[in-house]
């Protein structure tokens, strides 16, 4: 596990606690014991990593109450240390490369578990070594059938797919090799092929109901990485350099002798980065019938491509690292705080953190250009809730591409998103609109605060209407010396109470 964490070039406190991981629940060891030996930080990552290692037997179709529970606590316990989960992971990642000396149910159970839980956390995280591996070998144990036939197929074409890659790799070497504007830089050029993960090919060919891998367009795909020399890193941030020269690549590829390129499988992530950080240049091209994907990006962008949140380890300095605690948390880690906060079943917790956080993406845009990142399935209200609460509460309307639709609007990839505000009342009927937890959770506050205020409404006219009715008696029976007439409104009781009391303390 520490050669895991190292190998992702995680910090020191990390890499000790991957190596004590284990080390309170199987020895005598107690978390103060960790403290005074090794600090605090590594006491947090280890506590909270052996409160993460209580992880539930995940059932087929749903959770046990308790089962739930534990990875409701799995999940709270990261979002105070990102770091916990990436020692879970390391962990988990050996397990399962040892998973063959097990029996065949506890297989299953903790590949299901895998796939269900820590392949999409990995994801979200941009983790991709770890992903990859995780779901790959979860794949072997759980569909162990139709992983042979996927492989079958592989097989059956391995000798085409290896032509082309081959094929592919020296005709971009020699191209990005004698280009005129890449001879007079300070830059180191790397490419290397590779094929399609076995579980994600098998996924997309469910998905698409189609197992011809002519159809699949990054089977076969190559990755150019471009590492600035230092004269390019003094004159820009590490993480800029070399930006510009991604893009001459590009059309270099495009340009590449006996291949077609495909011009609408270009796809810019360095200008619109995925929510988990990933930047790169893709795009395909066509030879022999055979689609190639090709992926261009920078040194830096490899390391966050491979380690995702791990990856910032290799870009601050001691100093940063202590001094920001953005560097231990992210939004999308802070919203399961939140949905901690309400009063929800553990059922309820887990399901909404699977699906709103380790499910499928959907990215829109607003009219200014800004991109929202939401869950598959969330409609044209929740995201209104998501730019603010206020315009989610004013909002009347609601156009897509231009066009009004109703506010139970299925948001799709690309949508641009056009919230028309002003005049909105929100009623009950929305609560059946709203699909992210965050939109409802909103909508049942505004409602309860509507009900207080009718409740202090009602009971403003019954106390006034008391003093009315009541009049005579009042004024007959009353302590006070000076002469004065029954209040009627809010401002003359005030004179009535005593220093500086208001109306709300009565």
């Amino acid at each position: 596990v520490a050669l895991l964490l190292s190998g992702m070039q995680m910090d020191a406190e990390t890499v000790m606690a991957g190596l004590l991981h284990d080390t309170v629940e199987d020895t005598d060891l107690t978390f103060e014991q960790v403290e005074a030996m090794f600090g605090a930080t590594v006491r947090q990552i280890v506590e909270g990593e052996t409160k993460v290692s209580k992880l539930p037997k995940l059932a087929f179709a749903d959770y046990a109450d308790e089962q739930a529970e534990n990875l409701r606590q799995m999940f709270i316990a990261m979002t105070d240390d990102y770091r916990i989960i990436i020692v879970k992971l390391a962990d988990r990642l050996h397990n399962m490369r040892t998973l063959k000396f097990m029996k065949p149910e506890k297989q299953k159970k903790i590949s299901r578990e895998t796939l269900d839980i820590f392949a999409p956390l990995a994801h979200r995280m941009g983790i991709w070594q770890v992903k990859s591996e995780l779901e790959d070998i979860s794949f072997m144990y759980l569909y162990p059938d139709e992983y042979k036939k996927v492989n079958s197929i592989l097989n059956q074409r391995r000798k085409k797919i290896e032509d082309t890659l081959d094929h592919s790799v020296k005709v971009l070497k020699e191209t990005l090799r004698n280009d005129p504007t890449l001879l007079g830089q300070d830059v180191e050029i790397e490419v290397v092929g590779r094929t399609k993960e076995i579980y994600s090919l098998w996924h997309k060919m469910e998905m698409k109901h189609d197992r011809n891998l002519d159809h699949i367009a990054d089977l076969v795909a190559l990755r150019v990485i471009l590492t600035p020399g230092a004269s390019f890193v003094q004159d820009q941030q590490a993480a800029d350099s070399g930006v510009w020269l991604c893009y001459h690549v590009l059309g270099l590829v495009q340009h590449l002798p006996n291949f077609t390129p495909m011009p609408t499988k270009v796809k810019d992530y360095i200008s619109f980065p995925k929510p988990n950080g990933y930047q790169s240049l893709h795009t395909a091209l066509m030879y022999k019938g055979q689609s190639v994907e090709v992926q261009i990006r920078t040194a830096h962008m490899h390391t966050v491509a491979e380690y995702g949140m791990a990856s910032h380890w290799a870009y601050h300095d001691e100093k940063k690292r202590s001094s920001s605690i953005d560097l231990y948390n992210t939004p999308w880690l802070s919203s399961i705080k939140e949905w901690q906060q309400e009063a929800v079943g553990s059922r309820d917790f887990v399901d909404c953190v699977r699906r709103e956080l380790l499910g499928k993406r959907v990215f829109v845009f607003l009219r200014n250009g800004k991109i929202l990142n939401l869950a598959r399935g969330t409609t044209a209200m929740d995201a209104a809730f998501q730019i603010h609460t206020e315009v989610g509460l004013n909002m009347h309307g609601v156009e897509i591409n231009g066009k009004p639709v109703p506010f139970h609007y299925e948001l799709h990839n690309g949508d641009v998103v056009s919230i028309l505000t002003g005049e909105g009342k929100p009623s009950t009927d929305w609560m059946r609109y709203a699909k992210s937890r965050s939109t409802r959770s909103k909508l049942r506050a505004y409602f309860r605060s509507q009900q207080n205020d009718n409740v202090l409404k009602s009971g403003e006219i019954i106390f006034f209407d008391y003093l009315s009715n009541h009049r005579n008696e009042i004024l007959e029976s009353s302590y006070i010396e000076r002469p004065f007439d029954i209040p009627t409104t809010v401002d003359e009781l005030q004179a009535f109470l005593p220093g500086s009391s208001r109306y709300e303390d009565v």
